[in-house]
């Protein structure tokens, strides 16, 4: 009777406890400092945290690495911040009419090229030594009459020798050769769906483009546009990056006469995936599938990291991989053949660029800030919008106030990464 007695006593007292609500948890700082955001995470940033613009995509350092240019897309409208080295002082800002992912810069830093979105044009800008962007010229693609929304221009890169400008455009499926001397558009070239970033051999000769749609790398010369064939790679195939690193060969690997056949290796975010394929790339220009970056959180963990852009170290001996939806960016050891996850670093929420510096910090762009915020003034479907010809501001809209960050985090070492 007693053991029934108490047993009884238990399941009510379970009973009693399980229907109680969970303590009442708001949004924003939490008592252990870290951020609770809408949708259930945590963020807890490594490093320090410097306010941005709306969605901040790409960035780019002078060479003579006095400068880091910040181009920013989202609700606000477009811009380029330019910060100074090493602080990360604003300098200057200047507006641009529309832009997405593209930015490029040339070799003496001094002309900077924006791809113009859907305003279907690239835009040319004058950079000072002392950092003060200046608007100077305009290549329209597609002129206003005949524009459509296909007429989308995505990523721009500048040709090894700084002669040619290379665009995609996203919904034509095409990549387009641009004459800055002319500002004229001297040849479409048909390549994969979807072009998302376009990245020039080492050597020049060639240039491969990621086609989001295809799942997969296209090759094309560079001097005729002339398709040079196709890698498969993992779905939504996003950031590229190049190392002419050669890899470090065990004892074991030295003994068996181990031979690297390759002398570039060309590292792929597949997005839609939780993994980097890695491309074995010859002075040639031989492509080959050479290892995939298992970059989740557990072996079999379902997709969800989203890797998309990548950044190496100044020895290209590691490389970190930005995980937007696990706001977080990995780190891999890639100085050996066969390349092995580190471990995370913690971002702010959404990070969606990288940028590795040469004294060893991390530079991450994150697209949605530290945190989310209240808008008890934005807009309410409860109450009567103000009258067309009064306007109305919307100042706490959502996509307006959720601004970006860049996290400044230290050089992560062997002892610094676990912490």
């Amino acid at each position: 009777m007693k053991k029934a007695i108490l047993f009884v006593t238990l399941a009510g007292a379970a009973v009693y406890l399980v229907s109680q609500p969970s303590p009442l948890q708001r949004l924003g700082k939490q008592t252990d400092g870290s951020v609770l955001i809408p949708n259930g995470w945590r963020i807890d940033p490594a490093g320090r945290q410097i306010p941005l613009d709306t969605m901040p995509t790409t960035s780019l350092v002078t060479p003579d690495g006095k400068h880091l240019l910040v181009l920013h897309q989202g609700y606000n409208p477009p811009s380029i911040a330019v910060l100074a080295l090493p602080g990360l002082e604003e300098k200057s800002r200047v507006k641009v009419p529309d832009a997405w992912l593209g930015m490029s810069m040339t070799q003496n830093g001094r002309q900077v090229y924006v791809g113009g979105g859907a305003q279907s044009a690239v835009y040319e800008f004058s950079l000072s030594e002392a950092g003060v962007l200046t608007s100077t010229r305009t290549f329209e693609v597609t002129p206003a009459a005949s524009r459509t929304h296909e007429d989308f221009v995505g990523d721009v890169q500048l040709s090894p020798n700084d002669r040619l400008l290379y665009a995609t455009l996203l919904y034509r499926d095409q990549v387009i050769v641009i004459n800055p001397q002319s500002g004229r558009v001297i040849e479409r070239i048909k390549t994969g769906r979807r072009p998302y970033q376009i990245l020039f051999h080492p050597l020049g000769a060639s240039f491969f483009v990621s086609s989001w749609a295809n799942a997969a790398v296209y090759q094309h010369k560079a001097e005729t546009g002339e398709s040079l064939g196709m890698t498969r790679t993992g779905p939504h195939p996003t950031g590229m990056a190049w190392s002419d690193r050669q890899p470090n060969l065990t004892d074991e690997e030295k003994a068996e006469n181990v031979k690297i056949d390759w002398k570039y290796r060309l590292f792929v975010t597949a997005a839609n995936t939780n993994r980097v394929d890695v491309l074995a790339v010859t002075d040639r220009g031989e492509v080959r599938n050479l290892e995939s970056i298992n970059v989740a959180l557990f072996p079999r963990q379902p997709a969800g990291m989203t890797p998309t852009a990548l950044s190496l170290s100044a020895d290209q001996s590691t490389l970190y991989v930005v995980c937007s939806d696990a706001n977080a960016v990995a780190v891999v050891d890639v100085s050996a053949r066969r390349s092995r996850v580190q471990g995370f670093i913690p971002t702010g929420w959404y990070p969606v660029a990288a940028r590795s510096l040469k004294d060893g910090r991390l530079l991450v762009m994150n697209g949605r800030g530290e945190r989310s915020f209240p808008n008890p003034n934005g807009p309410n479907p409860a109450s009567k919008p103000a009258p067309v010809h009064l306007g109305n501001a919307a100042v706490e809209y959502v996509g307006r106030i959720q601004t970006g960050t860049i996290s400044v985090i230290a050089p992560c070492n062997q002892t610094a990464l676990p912490a």
